[in-house]
């Protein structure tokens, strides 16, 4: 009697690593140090980091994960690089003690810098690519 036993594995593909080389960084910067923080994504690594009461030195919070490619997908998908680079944005809300938002992207074609106000009627072409962003970074922030 002769036994056989086949095992077969799958890779499940949302354990690769992510394919597309890509940074992406999102933060919030507010007058009277009341919020200084970052979102990056690199690949699948996911790092929060944020600075409160005027430490630039020692993060008051910072925590790491990774992705799942789903959900990198979901959020590149949404995101029109070529509206993207069309926005020349530098606002200056921290100036009058207010808080701006930013976002860096880079990947092998290019890079390109915004720095805004939430309520600035031209983002409205990458508004979907920013409420998943500042959703992401929701999951990481404090109280999450």
């Amino acid at each position: 009697m002769a036994l056989c036993v086949v095992f077969s594995c799958k890779e499940d593909p949302e354990e690769k690593e992510y394919g597309q080389t890509f940074i992406l960084r999102t933060g919030t910067v507010c007058g009277w140090c009341s919020q200084n923080d970052t979102l990056e994504i690199k690949g699948n690594a996911v790092r929060y980091v944020n600075y409160a009461q005027c430490q630039n030195s020692n993060p008051s919070e910072e925590k790491s994960g990774k992705l799942l490619n789903s959900e990198i997908d979901n959020l590149l998908k949404k995101l029109d690089a070529e509206e993207f680079k069309k926005l020349d944005l530098n606002s200056c809300n921290i100036c009058v003690d207010g808080c701006d938002d930013w976002i860096y992207f880079e990947n092998d074609a290019m890079s390109h810098y915004i720095r805004f106000s939430r309520n600035d009627s031209k983002l409205e072409p990458i508004q979907s690519f920013i409420n998943e962003l500042f959703v992401l970074k929701s999951k990481y922030s404090s109280g999450n």
